[in-house]
């Protein structure tokens, strides 16, 4: 049996970023996935304007998932995102949840994502993450980030 790899990454080009500064309306934001299936590849990715990097690195995640139509198959997601594999291996989310998402008296940010996230991850017989270095050597990993980019030059 094939293992289906989900290579995901989420961007944004912070204009705001001096001290701290929030993400602006007008800052270019982007995720990609790959999907990789035995000899298949499928690369899929979409950007919008003014969403944060974490945002993005979730929405990465839910857009590869959405996209597999085998659920009975061993899948692996890869990401460089610590947010995103600590949140998933750790399991963050359950206290979240049993806190009706919130955190420390306030809401977990991106709360919706993830609710939506754990919504695809039920789908899934078998599925795993693994965290992955960025702008490393991985090419996979290197092929999501040139192609959220791209998605952004686009914007």
């Amino acid at each position: 049996m094939t293992e289906i790899h989900v290579y995901t990454d989420g961007g944004n080009r912070n204009t705001g970023n001096v001290a701290g500064g929030s993400v602006r309306p007008e800052d270019k934001s982007a995720w990609a996935a790959l999907l990789i299936y035995g000899e298949h590849q499928k690369m899929l990715s979409a950007g919008e304007r003014g969403r944060t990097n974490n945002y993005m690195e979730i929405m990465a995640v839910i857009q590869g998932l959405s996209a597999l139509k085998r659920t009975d198959l061993p899948v692996t997601v890869f990401s460089d995102s610590a947010y995103v594999i600590n949140t998933m291996q750790q399991k963050w989310y359950v206290k979240w949840q049993a806190n009706h998402w919130m955190k420390g008296g306030k809401p977990v940010k991106n709360a919706e994502l993830w609710q939506q996230l754990l919504q695809q991850v039920a789908r899934f017989d078998q599925l795993q993450f693994q965290k992955v270095k960025g702008h490393a050597t991985n090419r996979y990993n290197n092929a999501v980030d040139a192609a959220l980019n791209r998605t952004m030059d686009q914007l």
